[in-house]
């Protein structure tokens, strides 16, 4: 359990979490949902777990999401108005919900938390159903679906803790038919503006471990950055199932372990 002097805890936490970062910068994952349960049990001692653990979640996954936007927009990969379109609703939804939490119940929250989990596992380990974009809409019919779903996901992000890029990636190629590698670096920085403004108004009513959180973003920062520059490096459909296997389980056990 976690203790606010436990340093060993907070190291071994930062290992784990420059690991997960690294893995995930090469296959485009930030694996905010593998190390939210990470959090939720090693903080499980202090006030407000579920709040707090979140809100850490949520910072260390804008860390991790903020050297790949800088990549994306390097090579041109970001629509800026998609990014103000879904990024901004995103944001604000995530900052209410954060604000909503705090009078939640903390042990019903990880139903959805896992629900989430297990979602994203199908989502990764069938990547090549988020690649048709066959529907074509209007303008106006656009720009409100893309809002929807940036209020809907934002909302849903703060609340669970996710920035919920594994959802929102599909739905934008399904949905608003956005070209793979557009919606990609897009959905990143939309990831960035949501996981920023969640972790603000986390720690802004919740409270935080200021050490715990700060090493994690490092840990999270360099290790995204480090495996952005070796994504050739590792077998991306091996990763992922080993990913989708980890989430799909992780997901379960949270839902029933809260239903009993």
């Amino acid at each position: 359990m976690f203790d606010a002097n436990n340093y060993s805890l907070i190291f071994l936490l930062t290992v784990i979490f420059f690991i997960l970062s690294y893995l995930g910068a090469t296959v485009g994952l930030i694996l905010g949902d593998v190390r939210l349960p990470l959090l939720v049990y090693a903080l499980q001692s202090t006030t407000n777990t579920i709040g707090i653990a979140t809100g850490a979640n949520l910072a260390t996954s804008a860390m991790g999401a903020f050297a790949s936007t800088y990549c994306h927009i390097r090579e041109g990969r970001v629509n800026f108005r998609l990014l103000c379109a879904i990024g901004i609703p995103s944001g604000i939804g995530a900052f209410i919900s954060m604000l909503a939490l705090a009078h939640l119940n903390a042990n019903w929250m990880k139903i959805p938390i896992g629900i989430v989990l297990v979602y994203s596992s199908f989502q990764i380990a069938n990547p090549k159903k988020a690649m048709k974009g066959e529907n074509q809409h209007s303008y106006g019919k656009k720009l409100l679906l893309e809002i929807a779903i940036g209020v809907a996901l934002g909302l849903l992000s703060g609340a669970v803790g996710l920035m919920l890029g594994s959802i929102r990636l599909p739905a934008m190629i399904r949905v608003l038919d956005i070209e793979p590698k557009e919606a990609v670096g897009t959905n990143v920085a939309i990831n960035f503006i949501t996981a920023s403004i969640g972790a603000a108004a986390s720690i802004w009513t919740l409270g935080s471990h200021l050490p715990l959180v700060v090493s994690l973003m490092i840990a999270t920062l360099l290790g995204s950055y480090l495996g952005a520059r070796s994504l050739k490096k590792i077998h991306t459909s091996l990763l992922c199932k080993i990913l989708a296997w980890a989430l799909g389980g992780t997901g379960t056990f949270m839902i029933v372990e809260s239903l009993h």
